[in-house]
């Protein structure tokens, strides 16, 4: 819905209509409306309207024929590779394009999705009852029913997929078989395997570096901690693209404008604890994330692979699980 405003001073943009945009992301995302968008309004005169959606692709084919978001964020590579082939999104270039500080971190080269953020996949250990953390995913496997996982189903559960195939692509079950001995249970999601973790179920689980920042904030004493195995760390790229529908607002082109200002950047590493893609002072707990020099990103033909298979590949890996 539009209304008429009056012009903005201080050096804010000048508009005569003001856009109510539609932002659709994960519930973890909510800090978007309520922590920027009165930064947004401010600057631009439009305002945000954010709906939680954690299945993402699914709601958007669901209103593709009258789409009710004008933006999109959290489209990982596969899913939004996914969001491409089915038309749900629209071209557009940022303005700011240039202040992604890494260009491995632009996985569209076609121009739909802009990056905003990206964090890596990890293991999450109790070090009260494992005092030494294994160093790689052979090490892990050793350590029976040791390790909480999610199903494949799930966001984190998909993501693990997706590092067992940027590790050893179409060998990708390898992966699979050497942690089967450690896996103690399969978690219908992130929440749920979280649950189990903390209560003592087993003391590993597959989740986030970036958790590390929980589990620091009543001090560096607390048991919980993370690593990512040598074998390397598997970066989830998380980007943001718009909506496709027959006239889209002004007030959503602005919004992909400024998910690359330091004011949105630094608000991706206090409210999304992720860490940003531009040149952006991190929070000082981020000093408590591991890191890795053994990157492992989707290359485009891994993505390609995946998105094209992505269900097979779910149901071969349920199998297995269950055996």
């Amino acid at each position: 819905m539009k209304k008429l405003l009056s012009i903005l001073f201080l050096g804010t943009s000048i508009c005569l209509t003001a856009d109510e945009v539609v932002v659709y992301g994960p519930s973890s995302m909510k800090w978007v409306e309520k922590d920027y968008g009165p930064i947004f309004e401010k600057n631009t005169g439009h305002k945000i309207k954010f709906i939680s959606v954690d299945g993402l692709v699914p709601r958007m084919k669901l209103e593709k024929v009258n789409p009710k978001s004008d933006v999109v964020l959290g489209l990982t590579q596969v899913l939004g590779e996914v969001a491409k082939e089915e038309k749900l999104i629209s071209k557009y270039v940022p303005k700011n394009l240039d202040k992604i500080a890494n260009d491995k971190y632009s996985f569209d080269k076609e121009g739909y999705i802009t990056p905003f953020d990206y964090g890596f996949m990890a293991i999450n250990y109790n070090s009260e009852n494992l005092k030494e953390a294994p160093k790689t995913l052979e090490e892990i496997g050793k350590i029976k029913n040791s390790l909480i996982i999610e199903d494949p189903r799930s966001a984190t559960g998909q993501e693990l997929l997706f590092w067992s195939y940027g590790l050893y692509g179409k060998n990708w079950m390898k992966f699979w078989e050497t942690l089967k001995p450690s896996i103690a249970s399969v978690a219908p999601g992130w929440t749920e395997a979280f649950g189990k973790f903390t209560g003592g179920e087993a003391p590993m689980m597959t989740g986030y570096a970036t958790s590390s920042i929980f589990f620091y904030m009543d001090g560096a004493e607390n048991k919980y901690k993370s690593f990512i195995p040598e074998d390397g760390g598997y970066v989830y790229l998380e980007g943001a693209a718009l909506t496709k529908k027959k006239k889209i607002k002004d007030g959503a082109k602005e919004f992909m404008d400024s998910i690359l200002t330091n004011e949105f950047q630094d608000l991706v590493g206090e409210k999304n604890y992720m860490f940003p893609v531009t040149h952006v002072e991190l929070p000082e707990t981020f000093k408590y994330v591991p890191s890795t020099d053994k990157v492992v990103i989707l290359s485009q033909e891994d993505v390609k692979e995946l998105s094209k298979n992505l269900e097979s590949y779910r149901k071969e890996l349920l199998e297995f699980l269950k055996k």
